[in-house]
């Protein structure tokens, strides 16, 4: 269980790739399209910042302007900012998926475990977010009702993660999380 090297994929595109109209996938924020590159003073210092804004939806009916996200271009990566997955990546996260590994502990606290699944995500990339809903959808089994915040949490990383494989591999998201969950079912399964 190694949550904090990231890997390969999720470190191959470098800050200097991201340019502006770029798509970009941010953390918890899904995909964004970077609108600039713009430089901020503060404390004196002149730091270039992205400007991002997140993707709607097309299902979306909301017509509200979402607030731009500033992150500072030399830790952007480290905050969890990565290239969109490609049809390699999907294959990986399959891999991930029917692996009978939870990847993370399942008997700490909320607080606790929920830093880690943020972490993961951040550090790892589409393959910390599958595994991150690998140790969820494990969770979520073995209690009896789940929380509202675990589901909250699993909700909102599903949503994200299934909406850019739905682009990427141009299938319905529900579809792809019904295949995933298939997958997964056999982490249920007792040890032999």
């Amino acid at each position: 269980m190694d949550t904090e090297t990231p890997s390969a994929a999720a470190t191959s595109a470098t800050p200097s790739t991201f340019t502006p109209g770029s798509t970009v996938v941010y953390g918890m924020h899904g995909k964004c399209t970077i609108l600039a590159i713009e430089n901020k003073t503060v404390g004196g210092v002149t730091v270039p910042y992205f400007k991002m804004e997140v993707q709607k939806s097309t299902l979306s009916r909301s017509t509200r302007q979402e607030p731009a996200i500033w992150v500072p271009c030399s830790t952007a990566q480290e905050k969890g900012m990565r290239a969109v997955m490609t049809t390699t990546d999907a294959e990986e996260v399959n891999k991930v998926f029917a692996s009978r590994e939870f990847y993370f502990p399942l008997d700490e606290s909320w607080g606790s475990l929920q830093s880690k699944l943020e972490n993961s995500i951040r550090r790892e990339g589409f393959i910390g977010s599958a595994k991150v809903l690998s140790c969820l959808f494990v969770l979520k089994k073995k209690q009896v009702v789940p929380t509202p915040e675990v589901n909250r949490f699993s909700e909102s990383v599903s949503r994200i993660f299934f909406r850019e494989l739905s682009d990427l591999l141009q299938e319905p998201a529900k579809s792809l999380e019904e295949k995933a969950n298939r997958a997964m079912r056999f982490k249920l399964l007792p040890d032999h």
